[in-house]
């Protein structure tokens, strides 16, 4: 795949664009803006409708060009094959029929993004429709788009930018996909007694807040106060436990009284641990993913590139440290692009398809069609 990145705007962002979208080998488009890139005026929607091919994408809070992380400028992912570009819109409204808006199936692999601040209820049923729709059959990867400061419209295609909504480029090209986190159990299970969407109430009947401040302050160095909440929190993120894998990562960035907000949702009944993580473990399991990516049968040896959406609050968590995560995950064999996203979105091999937080998704991009 033909990967271009940019620090350009207007006319010259334009042409650079359209250049690549004029390529034989280029079908179309996937575009991961940075905050820095304004995606609401005006130009860049005339520029998105210059482009001679499909295009869809979103703005993400930093985004990875052969191997280095930048937090300004766009990454232009050329796909060797015309993508189907699906919009699926108000992602919010508890009525919409969002297995209706999704493309038949019948192809290899979709990028998906979707508007982060949509909700967890609105992230949560994308997921199911998903899932519903195409089971296993569609290797899905991507993750949640928007601004760490702005909850605004945040993706876009050819037809203009939006928001609430997830815009899907689906394509006829093998991929292979690892997904790995690396944190560990520090104190539980606890068994989730009242929740709405992403906002924990309870834990065993007691409240949440109470059960996360004790298990953090017994088990960890740490102390967990309100006002410093999301500063201890991003080291400590809930798990929901699995029987066949890790557990599925919820960040958790709030407090409000004695509830817990985290990114992505949490049912109630479902049992949650309390995690923790030292970088060396993490920056391990970035790597694993990698190898899975890479070791899967549908690529084999014709992978050509990979294509990394990891999260930003990882890196929030490692700091300096998450540069060698981004070198762990590296290969001079091929080309390494993607995104840091707010939560992830991908299958991890064993039937599953979810939503995560503080997850590392690789995937392995073949060249056979």
């Amino acid at each position: 795949m033909e990967c271009v990145y940019s620090s350009a705007t207007g006319e010259e962002l334009r042409s650079e664009l359209t250049t690549l979208g004029s390529r034989g080998d280029v079908a179309g488009l996937v575009l991961l803006a940075t905050p820095s890139v304004d995606v609401t005026n005006g130009g860049f929607e005339t520029t998105l409708q210059s482009v001679p091919v499909p295009v869809c994408g979103g703005v993400f809070p930093q985004v990875i060009a052969d191997g280095e992380r930048h937090d300004s400028g766009l990454l232009a992912i050329g796909l060797p094959n015309e993508p189907t570009i699906t919009v699926v819109s108000e992602l919010s409204e508890p009525d919409t029929d969002l297995d209706a808006s999704l493309p038949a199936g019948g192809s290899e692999a979709a990028f998906v993004f979707v508007d982060a601040y949509a909700g967890p209820d609105g992230v949560e049923s994308l997921i199911d429709a998903l899932f519903r729709t195409y089971s296993v059959g569609l290797s899905v990867v991507g993750g949640g788009a928007g601004r760490l400061d702005d909850d605004g419209p945040c993706l876009f295609t050819a037809d203009g930018v939006i928001e609430d909504a997830a815009v899907m480029a689906v394509v006829d090209r093998p991929i292979g996909i690892g997904v790995r986190h690396g944190w560990e159990e520090l104190a539980g299970p606890f068994r989730v007694t009242d929740a709405d969407g992403g906002t924990i109430r309870e834990l065993d009947g007691e409240p949440a807040f109470d059960v996360y401040k004790d298990a953090i302050e017994t088990n960890a160095e740490a102390t967990l106060q309100r006002d410093s909440f999301f500063e201890t929190a991003t080291a400590h993120p809930f798990g929901i436990s699995r029987l066949d894998g890790e557990p599925i990562v919820r960040d958790p960035f709030a407090v409000d009284g004695a509830a817990i907000s985290c990114f992505g949702p949490v049912p109630e009944g479902e049992f949650v641990t309390v995690l923790s993580g030292e970088p060396d473990t993490l920056i391990g399991a970035a790597e694993q993913a990698a190898d899975t990516a890479l070791g899967d049968e549908t690529v084999a040896e014709d992978a050509e590139t990979l294509c990394v959406f990891d999260c930003i609050s990882r890196q929030l968590y490692l700091e300096d440290s998450f540069d060698r995560e981004v070198s762990a995950i590296d290969t001079d064999a091929l080309p390494m692009v993607g995104a840091l996203t707010i939560g992830e979105i991908a299958n991890d091999g064993t039937g599953h398809l979810d939503y995560y937080n503080k997850t590392a998704v690789v995937a392995a991009v073949s060249t056979d069609a």
